[in-house]
Parts: structure tokens; C-alpha cells; sequence
């Protein structure tokens, strides 16, 4: 969907779930890609092409876990039809980087989430520079490539606005002991230490996410955000409001199991308060990429999908956080063995709140 730009020279390749804003001149951008970022722009989300004048991120590639500056994937967007703003998912692998080592080679993943913004109607965006604050999200725990598996943040859904003024968004999080999906708000968009944290309906939103550079708070359990929409699934893709209904709706890719056959499948849940979820449905089937073991060397040439999002290209918002009775399910789709030759594709949906 509008093209590409050149993968070998750019690296341009939809690498995550596929959102759209529409500029302060009225053109959408549609944006699902790579560490190194390409938007699709047009007058429609059905009529958008591959902008390959205008590399609009990339993050610093910085081999230090405390810059919060590695790679950073542009996962969320916020506009009011000037200033956008965006939850960068920055990815800190040691491998990336000469004379770094992680206990398991490919692992050691430690996941931040920071702020960028783009005053220049979506061309462009930066990140507050290395040593000011960024961090919105992420452990309270240093990186410690002596842990075999992910530890932090990953994986902002869309920004949506609340009934009190707030904005809210999920955050996938792994910690030691536990992972999910996180609620988070923020009254102040603007500002990356603004956002707060569920903790449940006796704490509310009280729980404030603390770098743990320099130093490492001192019970850093305290920092950590607590799970809603257990039943769905995590990672949470989408967060998207229904119009015409107080209800939330929110997607995530996970395996099930039915008749006897595990499969993976894109779920759906609503919600009117984004705290109580309704029991997920499921949408449609979607055979993930790298499930069951699955690789080059066992299903070559088979097409797998990742990072399914919804998108309804007749949205009544300028940041396609809402949907109506009909929407598009856009995915990744992956071959084995074809490399870095993804394309970015939809399925049409309906939707049906009885």
C-alpha cells in the first residue's frame, strides 16, 4: 500500500502497527515502518503514496542503554492539527553494537518508550536531545546483559481522548516477575514526564514510571504499572473509540485454541471506562510470523502476517482514533525466506456493537 522506498539503500519496511493522522493542510499520513521511517501520504487513507523525499525519524543508534536513543520505532501519534506528537517504542538490543555482549546471543532486549514531536505538519520528527528528559516509559530496573529475556515497555497503542479531559494509551510492559498491557494517561501531552499509570480502583492512576539512570529508584516495584485487559491478550495493537457508542474498542494478535487446533487470531474487546473489558471475540483468523516454531527452513514461501492494527479510513478524527460500523484490519505481511520483501495490507471488517 503506496509503495516503498528503496529497502536496500533506506531499510524502509513496515515493521509495525499501521497508524494515520491527517496534517494541519488536510493530507493524511500513513505510517508503518522500520528504525529508519517513510511515511504514505495522500488526500485519503485509500489514496496514499510512498513519501521517499522525507525521511521524517531515526533515533540515535546510541550503544548506551541510559540515552535513551537507540533504535526507535514511531508506534502512536497525537495531533490538534499543528503539533504532533508521538510515543517512540526505543528497542536496546547489545548486538547491535561492536564489543557488547548479552548472556544469550539475540536476547537481552530492553524496551523504553520516549517522546517525539513534529512542528512542521508530520515531515519531520525529533526527539528531546540526548541528557533532557524523553523518558516516558520503561523499568525501573538498569539493563543487565546478564537477563536472558525482554525487560520494559514495548509497543504504544493509539492515543485516545477520555471523557475528563485526559488522553490515554496501552503500553505493553514485561517486568521480573510478570508482563501485560499498562493504561496509561496524560493531561499534558507536551511533556514526557506527565504520564501516569493504573494501578486499580484503589490507586487510579498514581503510579509514576522512573528512569532508572543515573540510579535506580529504591523499590522500584513501586514504578511498575499493573495489567488491565488480561483476557484479551498483549501486546494491544489498536485502542480505538466506536462512534456512536461510549465504548472503547482495543485488538491484540494472540494464539487461542478451539476445536482442538491452536491458531492465532486477531481478538476484539470493548470497553466504556478502559479499565473492565468485555470477553474478547474473535475477528478474523491471522497466521502470525515466527509462531509454532515456524522458519525459513520449515515453511518456505509461506505467508505469515504481524503487527495488525485497525484503520477506518472514513474516521471522523484528524488522528483515526475512532471507527465506525465498517474499518480495515492492515497487517504486515510476511514471506519466509523473501527477507526484508514485506508489504503492508488490509481486510475489510465490520463492526457490530449489540
Amino acid at each position: 500500500m503506496g509503495g516503498s522506498c528503496d529497502t536496500s539503500a533506506t531499510g524502509d519496511l513496515p515493521d509495525a502497527a499501521a497508524r494515520a493522522f491527517r496534517d494541519s493542510a488536510g493530507d493524511v499520513h500513513l505510517i508503518a515502518t522500520h528504525h529508519r521511517h517513510w511515511a504514505s501520504i495522500g488526500p485519503t487513507l485509500n489514496d496514499v503514496e510512498r513519501d521517499c523525499a522525507h525521511m521524517i525519524y531515526e533515533a540515535g543508534n546510541s550503544p548506551e542503554p541510559d540515552t535513551y536513543d537507540n533504535r526507535g520505532w514511531l508506534e502512536t501519534f497525537y495531533t490538534d492539527g499543528d503539533t504532533i506528537h508521538a510515543l517512540v517504542a526505543m528497542d536496546y538490543h547489545p548486538d547491535h553494537y561492536p564489543n557488547k555482549d548479552c548472556v544469550v546471543e539475540g536476547q537481552c532486549w530492553y524496551g523504553t518508550t520516549v517522546q517525539a514531536t513534529s512542528t512542521d505538519g508530520g515531515y519531520s520528527f525529533t526527539s528531546p536531545p540526548q541528557g533532557t528528559p524523553r523518558f516516558v516509559a520503561g523499568p525501573p530496573y538498569q539493563f543487565d546483559a546478564n537477563r536472558s529475556d525482554r525487560l520494559g515497555t514495548f509497543v504504544p497503542s493509539n492515543i485516545v481522548e477520555g471523557d475528563d479531559g485526559y488522553l490515554y494509551a496501552m503500553l505493553s510492559y514485561d517486568w521480573p516477575a510478570r508482563e501485560g498491557s499498562c493504561l496509561i494517561r496524560t493531561n499534558n501531552i507536551a511533556d514526557p514526564a506527565s504520564w501516569r499509570a493504573w494501578v486499580g480502583a484503589v490507586g487510579g492512576f498514581s503510579v509514576e514510571f522512573a528512569s532508572p539512570y543515573p540510579v535506580a529508584p529504591g523499590d522500584p516495584a513501586a514504578h511498575e504499572c499493573t495489567g488491565v485487559a488480561t483476557g484479551i491478550g498483549s501486546p494491544i495493537r489498536s485502542l480505538i473509540k466506536v462512534e456512536g457508542h461510549d465504548l472503547y474498542l482495543a485488538i491484540s494478535h494472540v494464539a487461542i485454541t478451539e476445536g482442538g487446533v491452536t491458531k492465532t487470531v486477531v481478538r476484539a474487546s470493548t470497553s466504556s471506562d478502559l479499565t473492565n473489558w468485555s470477553t474478547p471475540q474473535t475477528v478474523m483468523d491471522l497466521p502470525r510470523y515466527g509462531q509454532f516454531g515456524e522458519s525459513c527452513g520449515t515453511h518456505p514461501g509461506v505467508e505469515r502476517y504481524q503487527y495488525p492494527s485497525l484503520l477506518d479510513p472514513d474516521s471522523t478524527s484528524i488522528n483515526f482514533n475512532t471507527t465506525g460500523s465498517t474499518a480495515y484490519i492492515y497487517a504486515t505481511k510476511i514471506t519466509y525466506c523473501a527477507g526484508f520483501n514485506r508489504d503492508l495490507v488490509r481486510y475489510p471488517i465490520s463492526i457490530d456493537i449489540s
